[in-house]
């Protein structure tokens, strides 16, 4: 009867902890032409739910930073170079610039 006890206690804590698993979500990102994203970088990057991702945005010279487009729902400030998107599911997004000129 012991036995059986720890068991279930067993597969108690295994079943709880089946859902404790953190979810995660792709960040997908790139630029148009005149620029770049340095950090995190361009590419796709995984976080877990939840996490404010920090975003920077840099133009070459002749270039502007004009804003953020794409899935900039939780983006806090779409217009700005420098700015955070948090993950609440996989998401796109793309750095815009323009030309001085």
């Amino acid at each position: 009867m012991k036995t059986v006890g720890i068991f279930l206690v067993a597969v108690a804590l295994i079943a709880g902890m089946i859902g404790c698993i953190p979810v995660q979500y792709n960040l997908t990102i790139d630029s148009t032409c005149g620029g770049v994203v340095t950090t995190p970088g361009e590419g796709t990057f995984t976080y877990f739910e939840g996490k404010v991702v920090r975003l920077v945005a840099r133009p070459v010279v002749g270039y502007f930073f004009v804003k953020w487009t794409g899935d900039v729902a939780t983006i806090k400030t779409v217009n700005c170079f420098l700015t955070t998107i948090t993950m609440n599911g996989n998401q796109h997004i793309t750095a815009n610039f323009v030309g001085c000129g």
